[in-house]
Parts: structure tokens; C-alpha cells; sequence
């Protein structure tokens, strides 16, 4: 499994929301993540080393009316909240490849990137950390 598709999974158990990768639909309601071209790295003594890859997660909501927009902003607060407290009340979802998750946070507050007469696009940044042991050969 893929990291972006651990995140997507991980969202999904938020208000059950159906995440693309690399893309996003045109329409309210449409979710995408996309990955960040950095990653920083933490070598280990013991040949493991700890990933964080970041990512933007893309919301499309509906914006027509101020309800709406006030709808879409607790909507994404609420969002924010889940993801701050998963390792408080959950336990990270097991990965593969000798990978473990030990974090997921957002590293910047959600904020309208673009808004026309129908909908309101919304960013926020993402960041993954985990562990990952090296293959030896």
C-alpha cells in the first residue's frame, strides 16, 4: 500500500468521505490528495530510519450561500480536531513494507484556496511520519 493510500484510508473514517489521489472530480463534495515533492529524513543507528512526506488535501464544498460556507468551514475545523487527537483515542492502522506509522498531523490551518459562483476550494497540509526498516540483502 502506498502512503497516499494510507492517508485516504485513515480519512475515509472521517465522515466516511471518498478521497482521489493525484486528482479531484469537478462538483461540491469532491475530496483529493495530493503529495508534496518534500520529505525529510531521520537515520537510526540500527538501519532503520523515520519518514514524514507531506501532502495537500483538497476539499470542494459547496459555497453558494453564507450557511453553506459557515457549514464548510466547522466542517473542516472539525477535520483538523479528528486528525489532532486519532493517536489519542485510536491506534494508527497497521502499514506494510516494514513501516509503521507514528504520526499524522495537520501542519497548517484549513484556508479557501479559490471560490466561485458554486463551490469553495480548500487546502489543507498534511504530514505522515513513520518508520521504516531497511531491507538487508
Amino acid at each position: 500500500m502506498t502512503i497516499s493510500a494510507y492517508i485516504v484510508n485513515l480519512l475515509k473514517h472521517y465522515d466516511g468521505i471518498e478521497i482521489d489521489t493525484n486528482h479531484m472530480s469537478d462538483g461540491s463534495d469532491q475530496y483529493g490528495l495530493f503529495k508534496s515533492p518534500s520529505r525529510d529524513i531521520k537515520e537510526f543507528n540500527d538501519s532503520s530510519y523515520q519518514i514524514t512526506e507531506y501532502y495537500q488535501f483538497l476539499a470542494r464544498q459547496s459555497g453558494v450561500s453564507r450557511s453553506e460556507r459557515k457549514e464548510a468551514d466547522e466542517w473542516l475545523e472539525d477535520l483538523a480536531y479528528w486528525i489532532d487527537d486519532f493517536p489519542y483515542n485510536y491506534r494508527f492502522p497497521a502499514l506494510d513494507k516494514k513501516r509503521e506509522v507514528v504520526g499524522v498531523s495537520i501542519t497548517g490551518s484549513p484556508y479557501p484556496m479559490e471560490a466561485d459562483n458554486d463551490d469553495t476550494l480548500y487546502q489543507i497540509m498534511l504530514s505522515i511520519t513513520y518508520i521504516r526498516e531497511r531491507e538487508e540483502i
